[in-house]
């Protein structure tokens, strides 16, 4: 049995400890979620105390028809989106957000190469920024978290169909994005 479903099973017969390791295992990922929708660490921060509340009252609608992950990651994504809806949030930069993508390689050679790798993740992440929130989602999802496109469908409320259409043309956006902002560079050089 998964491990999950045997902190969850724990969770409904009074364990708060149970519920505490869930919170502990999962905080990152609800909040980087609530983050990517959002775009307000303050309103995140709120956001993902909200998912965890919901899930505390609402764990015995958990059907076990799906991973726990994916069912606690809707939670959040529909929670954070809510949210956003409710208070017409404005969007902001994440740019501090230090759970994010990491492209650069930990074992740089030289100071330059450091160098072009965080101004690739400063690019990329400006471009993420960009994106609709549920887009943005998807990429972070399906690249940060390692979830598989079905996963990542589920999560959204997407299709299997319209979530890989939709994460191969972002994927092309992204690739022709970041390849103008890197002619700019290259001709403002020369």
């Amino acid at each position: 049995m998964d491990d999950d479903i045997k902190l969850v099973e724990s969770c409904l017969n009074g364990s708060r400890p149970a519920f505490q390791r869930l919170v502990e295992r999962y905080q990152d990922y609800v909040f980087t979620i609530t983050m990517r929708v959002l775009r307000s660490r303050e309103d995140a921060e709120e956001a993902a105390q909200d998912v965890f509340i919901k899930v505390y009252r609402t764990l015995n609608t958990f059907e076990q028809k799906s991973k726990f992950s994916t069912w606690l990651y809707t939670v959040a994504y529909r929670t954070a989106l809510d949210r956003a809806r409710r208070k017409q949030l404005p969007i902001s930069s994440i740019d501090d957000d230090e759970s994010f993508i990491q492209l650069a390689d930990n074992n740089v050679d030289s100071p330059a190469e450091e160098l072009y790798n965080q101004d690739l993740n400063s690019q990329l992440q400006s471009a993420i920024n960009r994106l609709k929130p549920i887009d943005a989602a998807l990429i972070t999802l399906f690249y940060l978290h390692e979830k598989p496109i079905k996963e990542v469908a589920d999560i959204l409320g997407l299709t299997l169909t319209n979530a890989k259409t939709k994460l191969h043309r972002l994927r092309e956006a992204l690739k022709i994005e970041l390849s103008n902002q890197l002619e700019t560079e290259i001709a403002d050089l020369l």
